[in-house]
């Protein structure tokens, strides 16, 4: 997992983040350009700025979309975490169900 506890100051650490969280970028000119897994803000799409660095706002922006990615990501994992639990309650409910009934 990337290291975003450390200030993101060179463009090639911002590409590595955003690598990580969205894959491979595409080169359009001076931007890198990652796709997102949703439609408008935040973007991400950084140019190099003077010396190596990363635009400040750029980064902002990559960090913004980590975030809302990082959320997702968390949100889909308890979704499938609730339903596995769900399966098993019933799968349980109805092993029960049946044995009740062969009682009878």
């Amino acid at each position: 997992m990337a290291k975003l506890d450390e200030p993101i100051e060179r463009f090639a650490d911002a590409c590595k983040v955003a690598d990580e969280f969205f894959g491979k970028a595409r080169q359009s000119g001076s931007h890198k350009i990652w796709k997102m897994p949703w439609a408008g803000d935040p973007r991400v799409n950084p140019q190099e700025g003077s010396g190596g660095k990363a635009k400040s706002y750029q980064v902002q922006q990559l960090l913004a979309a980590v975030d809302r990615r990082r959320a997702e990501l968390a949100k889909a994992a308890e979704e499938a975490k609730a339903a596995a639990q769900k399966t098993e309650t019933e799968s349980v409910t109805k092993k029960t169900t049946k044995k009740k009934g062969k009682r009878s």
